[in-house]
């Protein structure tokens, strides 16, 4: 068995896609789930951009025996925005992870120029919503009556708080603001990609404040090619294998399946000189804890 296998044993996957989407997807969650498991993964967090995917998990866990599903919620409009209520209902259904808004982000849809991926990715993604983004952050730069909310509901819940497609300066206050909540897992979402704006040394500082900063293969992919894998490389070493995980952002019709893709990264991260052990740590140890895993 090849080391990149090997090392697979065990791992989860915190930011992957599967079908049902709005987009189209390499596989659904049961094809996600199988592929996983057959790879010797521990287990998958279902991730979807228009719905709360808590339940979605609760039919895998059934359908494919052997390996761990979880859901979370992403606080798009679909989903109510910023809606304390729905992050409510999904930690009592088993919620591991709230993602702060994405497609409807403010942020984003500056980005993009609306609640879609522009020329990289096509869906049925266009809303009656898109010139109503969200934002966490009120005229004044604090956090919004309804985020503190949300996060006195994660930190009471003990699982962890995702930063979705925010603007670099809501991210700031949020990850600041979730510590003094008592909220203490916090994941920093594909912070290399070139829609969130964070450089290492912001990075640096975040993980300072007490965040994990998520290393995702997909931004050296041509359709997303944000940093190079030196760069990538460079960056774990400055912020520390302790202080990252290991994911794909994969489930698109022009990548691997997400184990798949996973195995590619971590043997491209092998050949950098990057160990084994420092690889484990962000794909078997890092995620375990972030999903509060025994």
């Amino acid at each position: 068995m090849r080391l990149s296998d090997e090392l697979l044993q065990g791992a989860v996957d915190l930011h992957q896609h599967a079908a049902p989407s709005l987009f189209e997807r390499v596989t659904d969650d049961i094809g996600l789930a199988t592929e996983a498991r057959a790879r010797g993964m521990r287990g998958v967090l279902l991730k979807a951009h228009e719905q709360d995917t808590t339940g979605r998990a609760a039919l895998v866990r059934r359908q494919v025996p052997g390996i761990e599903a979880f859901g979370g919620i992403v606080l798009n409009h679909h989903t109510g925005g910023l809606n304390p209520a729905a992050v409510d209902n999904s930690i009592k259904l088993g919620c591991r992870m709230v993602w702060m808004p994405t497609l409807s982000a403010q942020h984003h849809i500056d980005y993009f120029g609306g609640s879609h991926f522009g020329k990289a990715m096509r869906g049925k993604t266009e809303s009656k919503t898109v010139s109503r983004g969200i934002r966490v952050l009120d005229d004044g730069g604090g956090l919004v009556p309804e985020a503190r909310e949300i996060l006195e509901l994660i930190a009471g819940a003990g699982i962890c708080l995702s930063t979705g497609h925010l603007s670099p300066a809501e991210i700031r206050v949020l990850v600041r603001e979730a510590r003094r909540a008592g909220v203490t897992r916090i994941l920093v979402t594909h912070p290399d990609l070139a829609l969130s704006g964070l450089s290492v040394e912001d990075q640096k500082a975040l993980a300072a404040e007490g965040a994990t900063l998520e290393k995702d293969i997909i931004v050296m992919m041509p359709a997303w090619q944000s940093v190079t894998l030196e760069q990538m490389t460079k960056s774990i070493r400055e912020i520390g294998p302790p202080h990252c995980v290991l994911a794909t952002d994969f489930g698109q019709l022009h990548h691997p399946i997400p184990p798949e893709g996973l195995r590619m990264f971590v043997q491209m991260l092998l050949e950098q000189g990057i160990s084994a052990d420092e690889i484990r740590t962000m794909i078997v140890d890092n995620p375990a804890r972030l999903l509060n895993l025994p």
